[in-house]
């Protein structure tokens, strides 16, 4: 199950060279969510926390529980599926209201002892495209709503791909230049879709274990006609070698295709968050949480390719040229 879990720290400082004044502003309930709805998964996972602001080093209060995480009992978070009967008025299709559970999570700057998701099963019948998806998240106690809507993704498929056919990266027999080949892979864009991820696994066993190793093809964003990503024999035989040693004895299996779609507004997200590459480091902020902060959209995970093996010429290079321990 793939789930997509963001935090955030909010530093609030103000400072002055000629009056002295507590740097904290009036406490006030700020929501943080983040989550996607997958219509590919059983069990969908939203994250919810609250902005923390006191006395004392900010690092030290977020490895403490209670100043990221509401108290279950305060909050209310329903999902609503809705349409759009006239504009800004909408007729409410179904809704669902979701559990709190404890999931674990790595060692890092915030609180691992109790880090509490909201989660819900998939009603059947729940996913549709022409559908709104609108999320709520109500303070009981205070009365702070937070909202919050996105449309979904809930389809997508290869053109003409089909596992069963040998993939062939390597052709001993052309010559140096032709050597090593491509497959091209080519997809039509999905409803709702806007950036496309395509993950190569890679399967082999290696100490009776079969391992997945995970090759990430460049984020693809959609702009006009058909879509295609090429899978470059050099660079799959370049990959292994960077990620592989001769350690152990290992044997290839195959490869399996997983394609992640996202929406518009993750397409946002995504680029207002990449790494800065120029001299102007303010970063912009974008939000799609309604009196919150966060981020809450779809995406689409498409696993239906396994399976897919090399052919005799592409199983021998990495077998004999790569001396990575594969037989």
């Amino acid at each position: 199950m793939k789930y997509f879990f963001l935090s955030i720290l909010i530093l609030l400082s103000i400072s002055s060279c000629e009056t002295d004044f507590d740097v904290n502003a009036n406490w006030e309930d700020v929501t943080i969510v983040y989550g996607l709805i997958d219509p590919n998964e059983e069990i969908q996972l939203v994250k919810i926390n609250k902005a923390y602001l006191g006395e004392g080093d900010a690092i030290e209060m977020a490895s403490i529980s209670d100043s990221t995480n509401y108290n279950p009992s305060d909050i209310r978070v329903t999902l609503y599926r809705i349409k759009e009967i006239s504009f800004n008025q909408y007729d409410t299709l179904s809704s669902v209201i979701l559990n709190d559970t404890i999931l674990e999570k790595d060692d890092g700057l915030f609180s691992i002892d109790n880090n509490i998701i909201y989660t819900f099963s998939k009603p059947e019948s729940f996913y549709n495209t022409n559908s709104i998806y609108s999320l709520e998240v109500i303070n009981l106690s205070s009365g702070h709503m937070v909202t919050s809507k996105t449309e979904i993704i809930n389809n997508f498929s290869f053109e003409s791909l089909n596992s069963s056919f040998q993939w062939g990266l390597y052709n001993e027999e052309l010559g140096d230049s032709l050597m090593f080949r491509t497959k091209t892979i080519e997809w039509t864009k999905s409803n709702n879709g806007e950036i496309y991820q395509l993950d190569v696994l890679i399967n082999y066993i290696e100490n009776n274990d079969t391992i997945s190793l995970i090759w990430s093809q460049p984020l693809i964003e959609y702009s006009s006609g058909n879509m295609t990503t090429k899978i470059k024999g050099n660079l799959f035989f370049d990959f292994l070698s960077s990620n592989l040693s001769n350690n152990t004895t290992k044997q290839f299996l195959n490869l399996d295709l997983v394609m992640t779609v996202g929406t518009d507004d993750l397409k946002t997200y995504i680029n207002v968050n990449k790494p800065f590459s120029g001299i102007v480091q303010e970063r912009p902020a974008f939000s799609n949480i309604g009196n919150g902060i966060g981020l809450f959209s779809s995406r689409y995970t498409y696993d239906q390719i396994n399976g897919i093996e090399l052919n005799n010429s592409t199983l021998n290079y990495i077998i004999d040229e790569l001396e990575l321990g594969f037989e």
